[in-house]
């Protein structure tokens, strides 16, 4: 293995800004492409300086593992879902005469609060340059829209609203994003 340790502070600076499972896999790689080196007959140093060299630069290494992080992909998928979810709601709330449902102020600010929230949350965690931070503003996200998907299915259901158009496509909408949040927010929160 190294004796110098460049790549040992290599994977230290990383260890700083990624999770330790990627940490993990670039060690195996970063140490066999170590060996290869040394089996083609360069120096230790030589061949720890080509191996972090070949890997590439520390921030571009960084910024491509953020870029592709589970974290930031669901963050901009229920970005972009969002507001076609949005839209059928509020073609709920207006067929269905929301404004007329006996819910109190408290809970309709604590929606529209929640709601708001997880965007901005969402938003934040797209365009995140830091993986941890993506990571744990979409889990902060995942669990308000987790929590306004179920409080409207739930509603519509124990009202008997759920076959009243257009309820189901609404509710069908919320059901689908309420399974792919499910999936997503274990893989985000062993990061977060």
């Amino acid at each position: 293995m190294s004796r110098s340790g460049l790549i040992d502070a290599y994977l230290a600076q990383m260890a700083s800004r990624l999770p330790a499972p990627i940490i993990a896999e670039l060690a195996d790689g970063l140490h066999d492409t170590y060996d290869a080196h040394r089996a083609r007959g360069l120096g230790s140093e030589q061949a720890e300086r080509a191996a972090v060299t070949e890997f590439g630069d520390l921030a571009t290494v960084v910024a491509a593992f953020v870029a592709a992080s589970t974290a930031r992909r669901a963050a901009r998928f229920l970005l972009v879902t969002g507001p076609v979810v949005g839209a059928t709601w509020a073609a709920v709330l207006l067929a269905r005469h929301g404004w007329d449902w006996p819910l109190g102020l408290a809970t309709r600010i604590g929606l529209g609060t929640a709601v708001l929230t997880a965007v901005a949350l969402l938003a934040a965690a797209a365009f995140q340059t830091r993986y941890r931070a993506a990571a744990r503003s979409t889990a902060a996200a995942c669990l308000l829209v987790l929590a306004v998907d179920a409080g409207m299915l739930g509603y519509i259901v124990t009202t008997g609203q759920l076959a009243s158009w257009p309820v189901p496509v609404a509710a069908t909408l919320s059901a689908v994003r309420v399974g792919f949040t499910l999936t997503r927010l274990p893989r985000v929160l062993l990061v977060a």
